[in-house]
């Protein structure tokens, strides 16, 4: 798996790998209860390889911790210290991302912020590796394969196990995708026949956004957390339905009286909720049309749509790639724009996992 390998630049290794050791669960319930001693409550998981029975792996337990803010070092790492943990890596610009080392096992402690992306791309990987045979052996022979191989860094190993690892976590994100049927509809639209209609890029979209922000903001004022520009018109250069899509964090998305009654005053209206999926709401307006999805703190999938907006923003063959899919689509008549939505899922969820490698 890969795991942020900058924590090895510069160090010229050879890859040893160790069948799999029916000790490595037991080393990292030791440390977890070290841990848990000096942070009790912690939410904290054993990834890797060494996490997965059967598989070969380097001998080195990786472990996650999840925490509200990374930065906020004050907050964990004197109470990791004292138990003989020291931090070795601060990413700031990669999801706040730390790593620390264990006093007397080979343990690398990574810690990333709750509703990180990171977080469940782990542990996907891990349970579908732990559940499924033929892709847990597809890993152990490209990872034998390339632990034969010299190499400068670590990290090249890692990077060059790239391709097996999104191979493998693009059929485990599908396999385990949550269907989409708990939906409340609180305005209907018409079904049937639904024709959807691209548009090349337009530098008005932006514009169209701005405004769309100054009217939330108005309305709301500081029950905004977070507002952002998503979806395909966030894009330049990006092909598109002329419909802005917009990003509304707010303390809570399930209390609805917080929100929904200020955005319908100022001319929106509420199309639906998805309390199983993110506790997710969506609001509509329809002069310019604009999907506003709200959402809570901390959660995955606010994530998921910027990390998919800033990787089309900045890789050409990407955005291309998914333009030419959203055309094929479009061919095509579909019961519900929604229908149409799914039928992307496979092409976004690979660019995502890309970015998150």
């Amino acid at each position: 798996m890969i795991f942020w390998p900058t924590a090895y630049e510069g160090v010229a290794v050879n890859i040893e790998l160790a069948d799999y050791d029916g000790a490595w669960p037991g080393l990292y319930e030791r440390e977890r209860a070290r841990i848990l001693a000096a942070l009790p409550g912690a939410e904290l998981e054993h990834v890797g390889s060494t996490s997965v029975p059967g598989l070969c792996a380097k001998p080195v337990i990786d472990m996650m911790l999840v925490v509200d803010d990374p930065r906020d070092e004050a907050s964990y790492v004197p109470a990791l210290e004292a138990a003989g943990y020291r931090v070795t890596i601060r990413e700031d610009d990669w999801h706040d991302h730390r790593i620390l080392k264990g006093p007397d096992t080979n343990v690398n402690l990574h810690v990333f912020p709750r509703g990180c992306a990171q977080v469940r791309r782990h542990l996907l990987f891990r349970d579908w590796l732990r559940g499924n045979a033929d892709d847990r052996e597809l890993y152990a022979q490209t990872k034998r394969k390339l632990a034969a191989q010299p190499w400068e860094r670590v990290q090249d190993y890692a990077a060059a196990k790239n391709e097996v690892v999104l191979e493998i976590l693009e059929r485990a994100y599908l396999a385990t995708r949550a269907p989409s049927d708990d939906v409340e509809y609180v305005t209907e639209t018409p079904t049937g026949n639904v024709r959807i209609t691209l548009e090349d890029y337009n530098p008005a979209w932006p514009e169209w956004f701005a405004r769309e922000e100054a009217r939330i903001r108005t309305a709301l004022g500081d029950r905004v957390l977070r507002l952002e520009h998503v979806g395909s018109t966030s894009v330049p250069g990006l092909a598109a339905k002329p419909l802005i899509d917009i990003l509304l964090v707010v303390a809570d998305s399930d209390d609805e009286d917080a929100y929904v009654p200020a955005l319908v005053e100022a001319g929106y209206y509420l199309r639906l909720r998805e309390p199983g999926w993110y506790r997710h709401r969506l609001l509509k307006d329809s002069d310019p049309e604009v999907n506003l999805h709200v959402f809570s703190p901390a959660c995955e999938e606010v994530d998921r749509m910027l990390v998919f907006r800033d990787r089309l923003r900045d890789n050409a063959g990407e955005r291309a790639e998914y333009e030419a899919v959203k055309r094929e689509l479009a061919e095509r008549t579909w019961g519900r724009g929604q229908e149409y939505a799914d039928a992307k899922t496979r092409v976004v969820e690979r660019i995502i996992l890309r970015a998150l490698a």
